[in-house]
């Protein structure tokens, strides 16, 4: 099976070697062909305008969509978040692709180096970064979409803290648990 994970830095796997991403681990662990198009900073403005490009030229079988924390962060709303997710997903439901969709890891603000917290106050956004996440969960629910949540329990405070990178992406055992996370919901590889 030909999976594509279309989404920002934390499919990227910012911040941890390319052998130590969560797509990567799962792809070793599943034997499924993954193809990882995670971009730093991406919004998901930009993921819906590299669909085309980056996924349906891939031809996957399935598609594992994870954004939206960078458009809260420049915009200070999901709003627009919301619309492209919803856009992403109908368009590969419409050419048969099955879809999942990615809840993101807790943001821990008073971990966030100073550069970045001069860019927004993240504690002022944490509650919408929490309607946003109830949000895909509820529209993935209506439309019969997997979820994965990646805020397990291990991320929860205050032991999350200690998979944490900078209090937006998670470290190598962070990873580690979000490829276990994932492939909870890949179907086994049919040889």
């Amino acid at each position: 099976m030909k999976v594509v994970c279309l989404g920002d830095s934390l499919t990227y796997g910012y911040g941890v070697p390319r052998r130590d991403c969560w797509v990567r681990l799962a792809a070793d662990h599943t034997g499924h062909q993954t193809v990882n198009r995670g971009i730093n900073g991406d919004t998901t403005g930009g993921m819906l305008a590299r669909l085309e490009r980056d996924v349906f030229h891939e031809k996957p079988d399935f598609l594992f969509l994870m954004g939206g924390a960078n458009d809260i962060i420049l915009t200070g709303s999901d709003l627009q978040a919301r619309a492209n997710m919803g856009a992403m997903v109908h368009q590969a439901s419409g050419r048969r692709i099955r879809v999942a969709v990615g809840l993101p890891t807790p943001i821990y603000p008073e971990l966030i180096p100073p550069a970045w917290r001069a860019l927004t106050d993240f504690e002022v956004l944490l509650p919408v970064f929490t309607a946003y996440s109830n949000w895909l969960m509820h529209f993935c629910r209506i439309f019969s979409v997997k979820t994965v949540n990646f805020s397990t329990p291990a991320f929860a405070p205050p032991q999350g803290k200690a998979l944490s990178l900078d209090g937006l992406h998670p470290n190598a055992a962070g990873h580690r648990l979000m490829a276990e996370a994932f492939c909870s919901i890949l179907p086994p590889l049919q040889l």
